[in-house]
């Protein structure tokens, strides 16, 4: 099938009308001509929180009259009747599946934290809790005499057996947190997709963190001197809804080139929002120039697909 090329503003256009619960919205309100928040909630069976998303995604092509009411503008009007067409083709299969590859939730980019970062842990255990432990045993077992190997009858010699067993209980302790941290940070999985960042971590208790890119208000690099040592970084992701716990909602470790991977996720935070001029809801008479231009450009590559799924 030929599809025209499509500009930023129009690829919108065709994300806002790829879920399946926002054609139904469309449907909705062109069948009714208007329908309130009361009567969509109604009428879709939906929580507040998931009305609202599909609603905010629907920016552009649907609008809220002064009275509550939500209606269909020119552009959600021109675009449902292309998708009318496109689903009336019921004999050519290929222009049906086009619209539903657009579907939310496609993993852009997926991968693990880099190898580094086991070893920064490492350092980080092995000069915090395996040393200190054990020079303070060996200060213990040089000042200290227990009197529990009494058959050895030099001192000396008891203290060097009591360092050795001390220095034998570090490491029987050590080796497994390093272990338990291998495996740990070998189950941290990151999914980059065109709407929220997944993490999947855990080793006895798997979990998966979403984060949705519509709640993120800050994303943050930083090393630590372990991080630099090693050449890996660190993305700190903050949200609206972590203000009561003060924790950061999501945390990268490992990551290899962390200012590239943040323009990558601020590029994706951008295009998931309207364009501004959509947002200010304004109606097309009354708009400056150049945005009734943009208004058009977007009518006319409607227009367009219109013209080829018609041929």
């Amino acid at each position: 099938m030929l599809v025209p090329e499509l500009t930023f503003e129009s690829e919108w256009v065709l994300k806002a009308v790829s879920h399946k619960l926002r054609r139904k919205i469309l449907n909705l309100i062109y069948d009714y001509s208007f329908l309130n928040y009361s009567d969509l909630l109604r009428e879709l069976d939906l929580t507040t929180g998931k009305l609202n998303f599909h609603l905010k995604q629907l920016t552009g092509l649907i609008e809220k009259q002064r009275d509550g009411e939500y209606r269909l503008t020119p552009i959600g009007e021109k675009a449902l009747e292309i998708l009318k067409q496109v689903y009336s083709i019921s004999e050519d299969e290929e222009q049906v599946n086009y619209f539903q590859t657009l579907q939310l939730g496609i993993t852009i980019q997926e991968f693990k934290p880099g190898k580094e970062a086991k070893r920064a842990n490492y350092l980080a255990i092995f000069l915090f809790f395996a040393l200190p432990t054990w020079i303070s045993l060996m200060f213990v077992a040089g000042f200290v005499d227990f009197k529990i190997l009494t058959n050895i009858s030099f001192i000396a010699l008891r203290k060097i057996v009591y360092a050795s067993i001390y220095t034998g209980i570090v490491i029987l302790v050590l080796l497994p947190i390093l272990f338990l941290v291998k495996l740990y940070i070998e189950s941290i999985r990151y999914e980059i997709l065109d709407t929220e960042i997944v993490i999947h971590k855990g080793v006895i208790t798997k979990k998966r963190a979403v984060i949705p890119f519509r709640t993120i208000t800050n994303l943050v690099s930083r090393r630590t001197p372990f991080d630099r040592l090693f050449g890996i970084s660190k993305i700190i992701i903050q949200t609206a809804g972590e203000s009561g716990s003060g924790q950061p909602e999501g945390k990268m470790i490992g990551v290899y080139y962390p200012h590239d991977l943040l323009e990558e996720i601020l590029n994706l935070v951008r295009l998931l929002d309207p364009p501004m001029y959509l947002r200010e809801k304004a109606q097309i008479s009354v708009t400056p120039a150049v945005i009734r231009e943009l208004y058009i450009k977007i009518l006319n590559q409607l227009q367009a697909m219109d013209e080829k799924l018609s041929e």
